[in-house]
């Protein structure tokens, strides 16, 4: 299943986070050496020549967020960006979580 092609949806609460044997498939879906973290969160360490490229990635993965209305935590540092996906709402993984991530390794060339 091509997950870029999905449009994140948002979540509203009063739904449970997604189970192992759900974050498995999607997981496996996606690839691109995404991972789960110990808080059950998407995250993926990107790697850069240098700082200006890092941050150029990171304004390019805002403008993905605001067009989907999904958010992930991002943190650059020289030659890096790391992201940390999940939905806040449910404190854990929902289906738009892998979507994201999906779009978010399109941008790289």
């Amino acid at each position: 299943m091509d997950l870029t092609l999905k449009k994140c949806i948002p979540c509203s609460g009063g739904m449970p986070p997604m189970n192992d044997q759900q974050i498995t498939k999607f997981l496996k879906s996606l690839g691109n050496n995404w991972q789960i973290n110990n808080q059950k969160h998407l995250f993926k360490s990107f790697k850069f020549q240098n700082f200006i490229q890092a941050v150029e990635f990171t304004n390019k993965i805002t403008e993905i967020a605001e067009k989907e209305g999904h958010h992930p935590d991002l943190h650059i540092s020289w030659g890096q960006c790391n992201v940390e996906i999940w939905t806040h709402k449910i404190n854990g993984l929902a289906e738009s979580d892998f979507y994201l991530a999906a779009k978010i390794d399109k941008i790289l060339p």
